[in-house]
């Protein structure tokens, strides 16, 4: 049960072009930076002289840290080695990712990522947004697509005709960013055939009442004119959802999120799950009983954290995102460096193609003062505008961390010694500590004293060699996976009954967003730029751009230099619906112009009905034609997250040539 990207991994780990030295800019920025190989010694000599000069001249402040996706592995040093900087201006990928999810769910019930208990076998499942074949772990993604065969019903919401969302009953293609109007459609049905659980939201909800009235607005024949499905597929997607006595739904963390309303639109999604109370019971979806042996908040430092927050960058222009993470937003990170807030940063296996108008942040980043690239490849359109860039280790040369599972530890096992002078990430966030003068805090460099002091913080029995012998893993006793737990008092933190809100309820009408100044009910807002309600502008791109959908072969940009992997898709492609591609003379191959008022970029055509007709789908990570150019910085204004999923375009063909296959 092993996915094409780790059966291809071998490739990666000897690949001809990694990076297999640490190497310094010899050359303004601006200009080729002129590469240069250097010793470890002197590279850390470097980013120690030059960050402590920064921090003497403009305070810890000044310095931020971004790592990418994939990089999840080093939360544990890189959770503590910020605060050796005096800094709480950090980013991890999950705060592009699932973060908004987890901020939906924290404000309105639990943590936003409950997970499903496929084992109990649930009546209804609903797939909102996603593609789990393309974008999960290995077993998850197996039994994922197993059970959702075996339930009663199955319901795939998406624009996209997925590969699983084959298999569904029920195929909503709803118009991308129309999420939020579709979920209150679904609930006014739900509310006005009085189809709801009375007894779970008497007793286990708030702001019922005034969400009720809200939903009123929100007929199906309404939202078939905002979501583009039809309203007898809206009343009968509500009515099994509501009469299958078991549901639960997985909902993708990025496709309702990476909207200009986007934290409002998943809430409404969400609050399906309430009005059902399909909760922590059999066949629903489960809150999640927390992992086993990972408490290393000492390791963490986080004492140290709870000075430092308060003085992010962006706490006043994102005050939810700021209360309720201990990250700061990056998607200012072109303002923090205009203002003279950031002057220097570590990128830690990141990729400026990430950032909505990419040219812009790629022209502030090459002013930073110093700044430090830590990949396995040499990206020029991230690492041209650094000072320095530091060979990292693939999978199979680390250590480090340990997997973690609710019942148990597993070890991670170096299958070969990293290539050339790599080194993995925690030992270079830790040799990096040591530069700046921790040595002591940074276990004198040890990634192995690093890992036992994490098992010995988290109070748990067990050592780095202990795991060593146990290649398949220690079970250690965790919390059990009960049903009820919020009626038991196993999820406030205070032992009460409820839920980690004020009310201790799931509250359809949230008071936290209410005390920031924000609408408390799940509102719905049309996205910035919008085909159904546009402005003169938005005319001239009558298209819906849907970007960053997943693909079973790469991860975000990663990948792609890989043999196995890039035959499968070589070069980028938008898709089309064949009834807009007839439209614009355009056929599959052909070479087409993306544009928008923002940019434009240019890649082949893939004609298709596996999209809905008046949108584009567009795979993200491609430096030859980077999506994000023509996405706009409208932020969602709870989270800070960019529209990647909303946005408008136009296309035509260009008159160069078609695919030789064809």
């Amino acid at each position: 049960n092993c996915c094409t990207k780790s059966q291809s991994s071998i490739q990666a780990a000897y690949h001809p072009d990694r990076i297999y030295h640490p190497m310094k800019r010899t050359n303004p920025k601006g200009e080729d930076p002129g590469w240069q190989r250097i010793t470890w010694d002197e590279a850390m000599e470097i980013v120690g002289t030059k960050f402590n000069e920064l921090m003497d001249r403009y305070g810890g402040q000044c310095i931020f840290n971004m790592a990418g996706t994939s990089r999840q592995w080093v939360y544990g040093p890189y959770a503590f080695y910020k605060w050796l900087f005096d800094t709480p201006n950090a980013h991890v990928a999950s705060e592009i990712c699932k973060g908004p999810r987890r901020l939906m769910g924290w404000i309105s019930s639990v943590d936003g990522a409950p997970w499903m208990a496929l084992r109990d076998g649930p009546r209804v499942y609903v797939q909102w947004g996603t593609a789990p074949e393309n974008s999960n772990y290995d077993d998850s993604c197996r039994n994922l697509v197993d059970k959702m065969t075996e339930a009663d019903v199955h319901i795939c919401i998406d624009p996209r005709l997925s590969g699983s969302g084959k298999e569904a009953d029920y195929w909503l293609n709803l118009r991308p960013g129309s999420d939020g109007a579709l979920a209150l459609a679904m609930g006014n049905v739900i509310v006005e055939e009085d189809l709801y659980d009375h007894d779970f939201v008497e007793n286990w909800t708030e702001g019922f009442d005034e969400y009720k009235e809200y939903v009123k607005e929100f007929t199906p024949e309404k939202a078939e004119e905002i979501t583009w499905v039809k309203a007898d597929d809206i009343r009968a997607a509500a009515r099994m959802w509501a009469e299958g006595g078991q549901g639960t739904m997985w909902v993708s963390p990025h496709s309702t999120t990476h909207h200009s309303n986007g934290v409002q639109s998943t809430r409404a999604i969400h609050q399906l799950l309430g009005l059902m109370g399909y909760w922590d019971r059999e066949g629903c979806n489960k809150l999640a009983p927390g992992i086993t042996g990972t408490d290393d908040s000492s390791f963490q430092l986080k004492d140290v954290a709870k000075e430092l927050l308060d003085q992010r960058a962006g706490v006043e222009r994102w005050p939810v995102w700021s209360a309720t993470s201990t990250y700061y937003q990056n998607n200012g990170l072109l303002e923090y460096i205009d203002d003279g807030l950031i002057h220097a940063g570590v990128f830690l296996g990141t990729n400026l193609m990430n950032f909505a108008q990419t040219t812009q942040i790629q022209e502030a980043v090459s002013t930073l003062d110093f700044a430090v690239g830590i990949d396995i490849h040499l990206n020029p359109w991230t690492h041209d505008y650094m000072d320095m860039v530091l060979p990292t280790a693939v999978c199979w040369e680390r250590i480090a961390p340990f997997q973690t599972q609710p019942t148990g530890l597993i070890g991670s096992q170096a299958a070969m010694d990293p290539a050339g002078e790599a080194r993995e990430d925690w030992q270079i966030l830790l040799d990096i500590g040591c530069a700046l003068g921790f040595e002591e805090e940074c276990f004198g460099g040890s990634v192995e004293a690093a890992l036992d002091n994490v098992l010995k913080t988290a109070g748990l029995d067990v050592t780095l060699d202990d795991l060593r012998a146990n290649p398949e893993g220690l079970e250690i006793p965790g919390s059990p996976n009960e049903e009820g737990k919020h009626a038991a008092g196993k999820l406030r933190k205070d032992g009460q009954p409820g839920f980690n809100t004020p009310s201790g309820k799931l509250e359809f009408d949230s008071e936290i967003l209410k005390g920031f100044g924000y609408e408390g009910l799940p509102v719905y807002e049309e996205p910035v730029h919008t085909p159904y309600a546009p402005t003169e502008e938005d005319k001239r791109y009558p298209l819906v751009l849907n970007a960053g959908s997943r693909l079973p072969y790469y991860t975000h940009s990663k990948l792609r230099e890989i043999p196995w992997l890039n035959q499968f898709m070589p070069e980028p492609v938008v898709r089309l619906h064949p009834q807009d591609a007839r439209d614009r003379s355009i056929g599959t191959g052909d070479v087409v112009r993306v544009f928008n008022h923002q940019n434009e970029i240019e890649m082949k055509a893939e004609v298709t009905n596996l999209v809905h007709a008046g949108m584009v789908d567009i795979f993200h990570g491609w430096h030859q034609a980077n999506v994000n150019l023509l996405t706009t910085r409208d932020f969602d204004p709870i989270t800070g997250f960019p529209p990647f999923r909303c946005g408008l375009c136009e296309v035509e063909a260009t008159g160069k040539g078609r695919l030789v296959s064809q």
